[in-house]
């Protein structure tokens, strides 16, 4: 990796090394492999682990596995550490990457103008992992969080709960990646054959462990040979009352509680189960359910989103509503049959297939897209509209591949104009989400050096562009037109026949076709074979029909505004030095100036108004 790949990156987390849990598990696992990958990473934490007795105080430095540790202090309470110190850990980095949603989410969004860096959030199920004043919670999420969040750039959910939870307050930002697993951890340790069930993972109160002793109380009675095993470190559950608890319903010896093991203990016990039961009633996740999976264990979880999810994505498990003791009877005749067929059709191959989904490898290339995409290295964000960065010839490079791929693919050119219709047309916003969108015009430079630092890498306005794509094309190219008034379309066919030999028109409509006209003419481009459809309708409206045309096409298209008209001489170019000088918008204006005075005038200065007040307020739309 050059140094000019290389990211400097800086993740903010209340708990960190040597805490245990699976937030510091996950940062682990991220951090060391954005680390081994040539990355320059640091971890900004809490200076205290939240239930260490002895409340020591850990070196404000440390390096840790090729990864910075950086301890700041702090007050108040472990559910809202306040830790100002923050600020000042933040030089150098090129993006920050906040893991909870907590004080750093609010103190980092409120100091973004002092800070100035681009901030990431991963939810981590934001702060709804027990009941405590959940009503309140819900409005501190609509209210504080969403106004928090309007400063963050990107939001990566980590389940499809946090997802929902966490959609209306993101918005266009979020991003799902569902938790990544260190699959090779435990690989293979557990014993099919075993009729032990084992529980791991903190024991803290939303993971309902009593409940979960409760519920094997009554399959102890049916199954002699089942046992139940639970480690963990205790956080907010006392290992001793549940030690009290299974003795009360006469366990005995087929209940053991291991507080806190270490890794070679763990594995320990994985190797002496053969099912793994977790009876939570919140997860952001799971993680250790999947972690779980991976070694082998037949999974029994509660029956809440999260676990139902991953139990769809693994294609077996047991789900049980460890609340209604009135259905504890069926769950036992259910994992009995379920954990015999398992043990019968499975084998570790088949385990590291159906757990192989959820592997780091596959997830932290992912993270780094969205960095980059943070960063606008791979694409920028302007007004709302999500503009791609490409030179000419790789944009060129990209729409061949997708008429060789006959890509479902729309393509459109983003200039000062379809950034003010995308503010005040969200339809039309949402619409985009789906394109290629290349930059077109001396404002969307403007607009990229205010914001991003430098201006796209050249300009591909699509008058220009799409005769260079003809061109390029490296073998017959057919192509569809469809636009402009009657008659244009057939004229710039004659056009494009004579400056590219290779380049065959099959096909030729004008843009005023009814609604009940469409289907007709999607049919002759399909007869047609076209490669490519050029749609010249003007935004928004050729940007509505060419979404819907390249998806039951299964091939390119590409807006390209009034090209026909010019290719067909209805309307003027500007002369080749204007348009070296970038000024062709002024030469426009001059020839209609009472159509264009609107456009060009009003909306210039509202464009540049709205890129200043993106700069001002972050990346609220």
């Amino acid at each position: 990796m050059s140094s000019q790949d290389r990211l400097n990156i800086i993740h903010v987390i209340r708990q960190f090394h040597p805490g245990i849990g699976g937030m510091e598990n996950y940062l682990e696992q991220l951090a060391t492999r954005q680390a081994a990958e040539g990355h320059h990473v640091r971890v900004v934490t809490l200076n205290r682990i939240f239930d260490d007795p002895a409340h020591r105080v850990l070196p404000a430095h440390e390096t840790w596995r090729g990864v910075e540790i950086v301890r700041v202090p702090f007050t108040g309470s472990r559910r809202y550490p306040v830790a100002p110190g923050v600020l000042k850990t933040l030089g150098g980095a090129d993006i920050v990457h906040v893991h909870g949603v907590d004080f750093f989410v609010d103190y980092l969004a409120a100091t973004r103008a002092v800070h100035r860096k681009p901030l990431v959030l991963t939810t981590h199920g934001g702060f709804f992992h027990t009941s405590f004043a959940r009503g309140l919670k819900q409005v501190y999420l609509a209210t504080v969080t969403r106004a928090s969040l309007s400063q963050f750039a990107a939001v990566i959910a980590c389940s499809a709960e946090d997802e929902r939870l966490f959609k209306d307050v993101a918005g266009p930002r979020l991003t799902l990646i569902p938790n990544p697993v260190d699959i090779d951890k435990f690989e293979g340790l557990a014993d099919f054959a075993s009729d032990t069930i084992i529980y791991f993972g903190r024991l803290a109160p939303n993971k309902e462990v009593p409940a979960l002793i409760d519920w094997f109380a009554g399959l102890a009675r049916e199954e002699p040979a089942a046992r139940l095993i639970v480690a963990g470190k205790p956080m907010g559950v006392d290992a001793d009352a549940l030690r009290a608890h299974a003795a009360e319903l006469g366990l005995g010896d087929r209940f053991e509680l291991h507080e806190t093991p270490s890794d070679d203990e763990m594995k320990a016990l994985i190797r002496r189960s053969g099912s793994y039961a977790c009876a939570s009633s919140y997860e952001g996740f799971g993680l250790a359910a999947v972690e779980a999976a991976s070694a082998g264990l037949f999974p029994i979880l509660s029956d809440i989103p999260p676990f139902a999810d991953t139990l769809d994505r693994l294609g077996y498990g047991l789900l049980v509503d460890f609340g209604d003791a009135g259905s504890w009877s069926a769950s036992y005749a259910e994992w009995r049959t379920a954990h015999t067929r398992f043990r019968s059709h499975f084998s570790a191959d088949m385990v590291r297939e159906a757990v192989s989904s959820f592997d780091w490898s596959t997830a932290v290339p992912r993270f780094e897209a969205i960095y980059r995409e943070v960063l606008g290295d791979t694409s920028r964000l302007i007004g709302g509209v999500r503009v791609d960065v490409l030179d000419r010839d790789a944009a060129v490079r990209t729409i061949l591949d997708g008429v060789e791929r006959r890509a479902a693919m729309p393509i459109t050119f983003c200039n000062a104009h379809t950034v003010n219709l995308a503010r005040r047309d969200a339809k039309f916003r949402d619409l985009l989400r789906g394109f290629m969108v290349l930059n077109d015009g001396v404002g969307l430079d403007v607009a990229s050096r205010t914001l991003f630092g430098e201006a796209f890498p050249e300009n591909l306005n699509g008058t220009d562009f799409t005769p260079h794509l003809l061109g390029a094309a490296g073998r017959p190219l057919s192509v569809y037109l469809v636009g402009s008034k009657p008659g244009v379309a057939e004229d710039a066919a004659q056009v494009i026949a004579a400056r590219y030999p290779h380049v065959a028109v099959v096909g030729t409509r004008d843009g005023f076709f009814r609604a009940n006209e469409e289907h007709a003419l999607l049919e002759d481009i399909r007869r047609s074979g076209a490669d490519l459809v050029l749609a010249a309708m003007g935004q928004p409206v050729q940007e509505a029909w060419a979404s819907r045309a390249a998806g039951q096409l299964s091939r390119p298209v590409l807006c390209v505004g009034a090209l026909l008209d010019f290719l067909a001489e209805r309307v003027p170019r500007a002369p080749e030095r204007v348009r070296r000088l970038r000024l062709e918008w002024a030469y426009r204006l001059a020839q209609e100036p009472r159509r264009l005075a609107s456009r060009y005038l009003v909306g210039n200065a509202t464009f540049l108004g709205g890129v200043l007040k993106q700069k001002l307020i972050g990346t609220r739309i």
